[in-house]
């Protein structure tokens, strides 16, 4: 029999179609914050490109880093010698010590640009580098529709590194981080290809910086999130949609992705000690009561020393960035390496200011897709409130990009670079009022007139240092320089006390034999320049704005002891910085106050202030250091108003509080100063000087507490005598008194 055959029913048709229901009347469409909307394009083309322009004004300034000029000699030095240092040059302290110099590459770029453009080719490569660098942070996570969110948080995050936006090797470290995360979320978008460049990136990171290994944590912390996002681990309602291509081909190129890295980091000039280095780095800055960690200003809190414009900036990433996390968590979307990443660089960012640039780039970085993967219009919290917001975004923008066309005026105007204190310009160059520029072309002139190559050994400060090292190498050698590493704890900890006290520079002296001292004041104890001055084996020869320089009284340089010998009965020269005005040139003014203050010249020091007050009359150092000098001059009436406009912004500042609490004894109000003073021993028992200043209080309103004060100084002192040594007679000769 034949079989009849089965009607075959076509697999497309196997079941019915389904037919959307339609929507009940009167219900409103919900919002598609996706929508691809034309009239959102435009503006935000306008925020993406205005947050790089931006970020490139912010680094286009003049030089502010100590350490560019010496990396710019070692550069030098490289290009000259075909061979990178493995020992120290510079110094006479640490010569042939072992140094890691971990910024080879970057120093190496520098010069060769130096030597093409000069300053220019140096400073333009930073800013179009850090162009880059915030470019690639907004490409990594930018969505259009939620725009002014995004460029929001990462206008925040570039004020917040605008502080760290100069040119030193950071500048490569922040470029190849963010380049790092753009090519690892794009592997995590599918694009297999992003993972072949990362060898080659590690490679010029490793010869660059020496913050490297911030490439194995992001690449670890992606990995261990591309592991979680595997089917079989059923997390994917809780992860983000980029994981949904997580497979276990893209966990394992990943692994090997990872793996061929780690021998990368070994091909450097250093080898197995180059890749160690960073680790024994850490270790020496971060343990207690570390000399080279307190010895670094970046390594306090930026509570401590950020402006307060910068401070702002960070508090406002903090708080923007935790409500992102917070609300991203409520949604039950979490975003792992995001999340460990963002919290451990908030955490580095606390504890030392030079990681809130860190800090910014990673969340500049990362924290945008958890913005665009938000079902709320412009990732706002609240979806109901905000889809009722959104109609304002328009004005919102206008607001935000006038903010930023105010920005650009500031910088423009160089009013930017003094709100954060760097004092640098917008444009290029190095200033004469950041690098000791004229007094390293004085001391050439000085060796010239010696016969030329004239052999210097240099007792500088930190600040100094570099610039030397750029001007007179090889035959000016320093006693130490801002490579804290190569010197270690125990000679920095010795160079810190010879700024401090004249017994340990003398030790440090008869042990180097120094042929000069090169001090910036403002970095030095003013009691070392006038001990200088009163040594006669010293002698000064020069002083500006910025720097005093005291040459040894030798033959050798006796031509030149004759003829530079500073007196100031017979009058004396110093140079002014040329083409400087306004705030730059009153911090010229009040440096050279100070040395001269520094030196006992009280009527030639009032007068440089005097000239500050009058370019800044809202500079309260300015106002504080005329005030003193008038006091000093007896001149107490006219300290009062200067002294008190300190005391109206900085009520807490003890220095301020001693003059004025002196000028109202003098002038009639005795009360307000035993007041003052009081106020100052109840906060600091052990501060022998407000001690000894009521007791002459009350000696001058014949107060019996007198001779008790007196005796209560003399308990002070016998705590500490050395440190109180100064202040021993003038209390023994009051509490010996007939009569008393």
């Amino acid at each position: 029999m034949a079989r009849r055959k089965k009607n075959k029913i076509p697999h497309q048709l196997s079941s019915p179609p389904k037919v959307a229901e339609p929507k009940p009347a009167g219900k409103k469409i919900k919002y598609a914050p996706d929508s691809d909307r034309a009239k959102d394009q435009f503006p935000a083309r306008i925020c993406f490109l205005a947050i790089v322009i931006l970020s490139f004004l912010m680094s286009f300034h003049t030089l502010t880093d100590t350490d560019i000029f010496w990396h710019l000699k070692t550069g030098e030095i490289i290009f000259s010698t075909r061979q990178i240092p493995r020992a120290d040059l510079y110094s006479f302290t640490a010569a042939g010590k072992e140094w890691i110099d971990s910024q080879w590459l970057f120093q190496l770029i520098i010069y060769l640009l130096y030597r093409i453009g000069g300053y220019a080719g140096m400073i333009l490569f930073g800013s179009g580098l850090t162009a880059l660098t915030w470019l690639l942070a907004l490409k990594t996570a930018f969505n259009r529709q939620k725009y002014f969110s995004i460029s929001l948080l990462v206008l925040i995050c570039l004020l917040t590194a605008s502080t760290r936006l100069k040119l030193r090797p950071e500048v490569l470290t922040f470029f190849l981080l963010t380049l790092e995360i753009y090519l690892l979320v794009l592997h995590q978008q599918g694009k297999k290809f992003a993972l072949y460049p990362l060898p080659a990136l590690l490679l010029l990171w490793v010869n660059s910086e020496g913050l490297w290994p911030i490439y194995f944590v992001i690449f670890s912390a992606f990995l261990g999130e591309q592991i979680l996002g595997l089917p079989q681990l059923k997390l994917g309602a809780y992860l983000p949609s980029s994981l949904s291509v997580s497979s276990n081909s893209s966990v394992l190129r990943l692994a090997l992705g990872l793996a061929c890295s780690i021998p990368v980091a070994f091909l450097n000039p250093h080898g197995l000690r180059g890749v160690i280095f960073p680790a024994i780095l850490l270790r020496e800055v971060s343990q207690p009561g570390s000399i080279i960690g307190q010895s670094i200003a970046d390594l306090q809190s930026p509570f401590v020393i950020f402006s307060g414009f910068d401070q702002a900036s960070y508090i406002a990433l903090m708080a923007f960035s935790s409500l992102t996390v917070l609300l991203s968590i409520l949604r039950r979307k979490i975003y792992p390496a995001t999340f460990l990443l963002w919290a451990g660089f908030l955490y580095l960012s606390l504890t030392a200011a030079r990681n809130a640039a860190l800090f910014a780039l990673i969340t500049a970085s990362l924290m945008g897709r958890i913005i665009a993967e938000s079902q709320s219009p412009d990732g706002f919290p609240f979806p109901g409130r905000a889809r009722r917001l959104i109609k304002f975004r328009p004005w919102a923008t206008a607001l935000l990009l006038l903010f930023m066309s105010g920005l650009v005026f500031d910088l423009a105007g160089s009013r930017f670079f003094l709100r954060n204190l760097s004092y640098s310009r917008f444009g290029i160059g190095a200033l004469e009022t950041t690098y000791p520029i004229r007094a390293a072309q004085f001391l050439k002139s000085c060796c010239q007139e010696l016969g030329g190559r004239v052999s210097l050994r240099i007792f500088p400060d930190p600040g100094s240092a570099g610039y030397l090292i750029w001007a007179g190498y090889p035959e000016w050698k320093v006693y130490a320089d801002p490579r804290l590493e190569v010197y270690g704890e125990q000679l920095i900890q010795a160079h810190i006390s010879a700024l401090a006290d004249y017994q340990d520079f003398q030790q440090e002296d008869k042990r180097y034999d120094f042929d000069l001292v090169m001090l910036t004041p403002l970095l030095a104890e003013g009691s070392l320049i006038k001990n200088l001055q009163d040594d006669p084996n010293w002698v000064l020869i020069y002083f500006d704005g910025l720097n005093v320089v005291f040459l040894k009284n030798q033959p050798r340089f006796l031509p030149l002891v004759e003829k530079y010998r500073i007196d100031f009965k017979t009058g004396y020269s110093s140079p002014l910085p040329r083409d400087e005005r306004g705030p730059w040139l009153a911090r010229e003014r009040l440096t050279r106050g100070y040395i001269l203050f520094s030196l006992g010249r009280l009527e030639l020091a009032r007068s440089e202030f005097a000239q500050g007050v009058q370019l800044t009359p809202g500079d309260l150092n300015l106002n504080f250091y005329l005030g003193w000098t008038l006091n000093m001059l007896s001149r107490y009436q006219e300290a009062k108003p200067y002294l008190e406009k300190v005391a109206k912004e900085r009520p807490d500042s003890i220095l301020n509080q001693f003059q004025l609490a002196r000028a109202d004894a003098v002038t009639g109000q005795p009360d307000r100063a035993i007041e003052i003073f009081e106020r100052i021993l109840e906060k600091n028992p052990q501060q022998i000087t407000a001690c000894i200043d009521l007791a002459k209080v009350y000696e001058l309103t014949a107060s019996p507490r007198a001779h008790q004060q007196w005796q209560t100084c003399w308990q002070i002192y016998q705590t500490d005598p050395r440190q109180f040594q100064d202040q021993a007679a003038e209390i023994s000769r009051f509490l010996n008194r007939p009569g008393k």
